[in-house]
Formats: structure tokens, C-alpha cells, sequence
């Protein structure tokens, strides 16, 4: 099938239309054919030789002869519901021209690639949706893993312990003080950065105690215990 520019939901709404349209006409013509009382017809015959004399005029209600129609059309309609897809195209199509036949072929043909269609859009929202949730989890445990680096291992950490006790009685989480200083050890927060204590946390108090020892060996190895002049010489550090 060659694609044209018309819009899919169009033309699906084209082919149902065209399809209820003959359905609708066929189920009006069905008590013609469809509707069988039995008998020899005799009296009938008799029936309609007769003559019928009449000397009034009778008026026939229009919503009376409207509502027989309507009956008729919906009893044509269920006896129409009861057949198999088969015996009702052949119902339906029984005086269609060639052209007609070839042309509900071609909608029922294009009916079905719209069906594939609709269902290949389905499929590949479905697996685009999964691809973003892959990423979103890959993205993370990424951030999980990144995020929080853990410091090296401390070897003779109970100096920085009583550094601390000294500093800020022991509290690793103290909040930042006026001046900028903040952790356990009371770090500076230009000291901080410029040592990459931004790697574990924004400020000293958000990091753990061995990060912000991790920190310290670095500031010592630069500094030396100068850099906490206070507590250092009354700890005898220095």
C-alpha cells in the first residue's frame, strides 16, 4: 500500500463509517428477505383478490408508522448479530458491483495495516519506556555509588579523637560556627575546599569522621599541628 498524507485516526473513522453504512442499509432491507411466517400463501392470495370497499378516510399517527420502522430496523439488526462474519459479508454484499467488492477489500486491507501499525507504535513505546526506566535506575546506582566516596583507613585515629574532644567536645557533626568553621575538627571552610573535602561533603559537619580525618592527615602533612594551634599545644602535639 502506497502511504498518503491522510491521518490514520481518519481513516480508520473512513472505513467504520463505510463499513456501518452498509451494515445499516443491508439490516433495513433484511425483513424483505429474512423474514419467512411459513404457510402456502393461499390465504393471502385470497386475501388480496378480494375487493375492499371502504367509504372512510383513515389517518395513519406519523409516530405510529415511525416507530414500526424503527422496530423493523432493530429487529433486522439482531437477526443481523446472529450471523457469522462470513454469512453477513454475504448478506451484505450480495448485490455489490465488482468495484464495490474490490473497494471494501482495499479498506479492510487498510484496516488490518492500521491494526499492525497501532500495534508496532504500542510495542516500541513499550520498549523505549523500559530503556528510560533501565536508565534512570543505571543513572542511580551510579549516583549511589558516586556520591558518598569513603576515606581511607585511619591508623592511630585517636589522636584526631582527642583533637575533637578539644575542638568541639567530640561532635564530628558540629554545625558551622560564625567565622566559617564547622566538623568535628573545626575546619575552615576555604581550608576545607581547597584540601577536596568537597569530594565527601559541602561543608565538614555533613561529612563522616574518618573523611574528615582523611582531610586533617592532609592539612597536618602540609601544616603541621600549627593548624590547630590551641588544642595541639594542649594536647603536647606540638
Amino acid at each position: 500500500m502506497t502511504p498518503t498524507s491522510t491521518p490514520i485516526s481518519a481513516r480508520r473513522t473512513a472505513t467504520s463509517a463505510a463499513i456501518g453504512a452498509v451494515a445499516l442499509a443491508a439490516a433495513v432491507a433484511l425483513p424483505a428477505f429474512a423474514i419467512d411466517h411459513g404457510g402456502d400463501g393461499s390465504a393471502d392470495a385470497a386475501t388480496a383478490a378480494a375487493p375492499v370497499e371502504s367509504t372512510t378516510t383513515t389517518t395513519v399517527d406519523p409516530g405510529l408508522v415511525a416507530w414500526l420502522e424503527a422496530k423493523s430496523v432493530n429487529d433486522s439488526l439482531a437477526a443481523l448479530a446472529t450471523l457469522t462474519p462470513a454469512q453477513q459479508f454475504a448478506l451484505l454484499s450480495k448485490d455489490w458491483t465488482a468495484e464495490q467488492r474490490a473497494s471494501f477489500a482495499q479498506m479492510a486491507a487498510d484496516n488490518a495495516q492500521l491494526e499492525s501499525l497501532y500495534a508496532f507504535v504500542a510495542w516500541t513505546d513499550g520498549v523505549a519506556e523500559g530503556a528510560r526506566a533501565d536508565a534512570a535506575r543505571a543513572a542511580a546506582a551510579t549516583r549511589v555509588t558516586t556520591s558518598a566516596p569513603s576515606a581511607p583507613s585511619v591508623s592511630g585515629g585517636s589522636v584526631w579523637d582527642r583533637v575533637a574532644q578539644c575542638e568541639t567536645g567530640g561532635n564530628w557533626s558540629h554545625p558551622t560556627v560564625s567565622g566559617g568553621f564547622s566538623g568535628g575538627l573545626m575546619f575552615y571552610s576555604g581550608t576545607w575546599n581547597a584540601m577536596g573535602g568537597q569530594a565527601y561533603a559541602p561543608t565538614a559537619a555533613g561529612a563522616t569522621r574518618e573523611q574528615q580525618i582523611d582531610i586533617a592527615e592532609r592539612i597536618l602533612a602540609q601544616s603541621g599541628w600549627g593548624a590547630w594551634p590551641g588544642c595541639s599545644r594542649k594536647l603536647g602535639l606540638r
